[in-house]
């Protein structure tokens, strides 16, 4: 067997703007990456697919001698969007309110192998990133806690996330998020201004524009524990994913 480099990176994005502005979607890469580990195993047979609500996004898998990338959204071999359809025609964003987002990883490749995924969540205006919002502000409620193991290196920008256990060719993982909320408390920080009878309310954070980022990776299962290791840099055994 020839020795091959296999883990790879999806990366699946979306930017909603918010307060009265109207919907729109970032593409994000879906891209294939090497790092440092390498294993005897043949890459043709690896794959991960990244599903919101029951549709999938984006999937990439090994075929042939070539990456096949599918998008169903985005409309480019390397883009994929999420939370296009969170909103109906012409409605507007509305805070507090939970929005349904079911997140799941599934194998589509023809090996088994363990999953991986990152959420990015942070805040954007005029092309530039707002350190001033926390990322908690953007409510992405984690579910199955049980089978989607929390990194203790996580950090408020980014959540890591590891499903215990191998997922299996064509098996789908429970899912690690189900809905989506952008916190009401962000409104809080207003201007009031009174002209005779007439009184203007602007807010500080009107026009930012919320980004979700989900990368999901994967390994073998052919000697996890070194594999993950290599790849993910935690010890599998002591978080309990193996």
């Amino acid at each position: 067997m020839r020795r091959k480099k296999l883990t790879y990176l999806m990366f699946t994005a979306s930017v909603l703007l918010l307060l009265g502005s109207a919907v729109g979607s970032t593409r994000a890469a879906l891209t294939y990456y090497s790092d440092n580990y390498v294993a005897e195993i043949t890459v043709s047979q690896i794959g991960v697919s990244l599903l919101e609500n029951g549709e999938t996004v984006s999937s990439r898998d090994y075929s042939g001698k070539e990456w096949k990338v599918t998008n169903n959204r985005g409309g480019s071999s390397v883009n994929g969007a999420l939370l296009t359809r969170m909103l109906g025609e012409g409605e507007q964003l509305a805070l507090n309110k939970k929005y349904d987002e079911k997140l799941t990883v599934k194998n589509s490749g023809t090996i088994d192998e363990y999953v991986r995924v990152r959420v990015y969540r942070y805040w954007m205006k005029d092309g530039k990133k707002i350190t001033s919002l926390s990322p908690d502000l953007i409510d992405l409620n984690l579910v199955n806690t049980d089978r989607w193991i929390k990194s203790p290196n996580e950090t408020a920008e980014c959540m890591e996330l590891f499903y215990r256990g191998i997922l299996k060719t064509g098996a789908e993982t429970k899912p690690f998020a189900d809905t989506i909320r952008i916190d009401g408390s962000l409104s809080a920080d207003a201007e009031i201004k009174t002209n005779g009878t007439t009184i203007t309310t602007t807010y500080k954070y009107d026009g930012v524009e919320f980004h979700v980022d989900v990368e999901v990776d994967a390994v073998q299962t052919h000697n996890a524990k070194d594999a993950i290791k290599s790849a993910w840099g935690v010890d599998a055994s002591e978080l309990g994913i193996l």
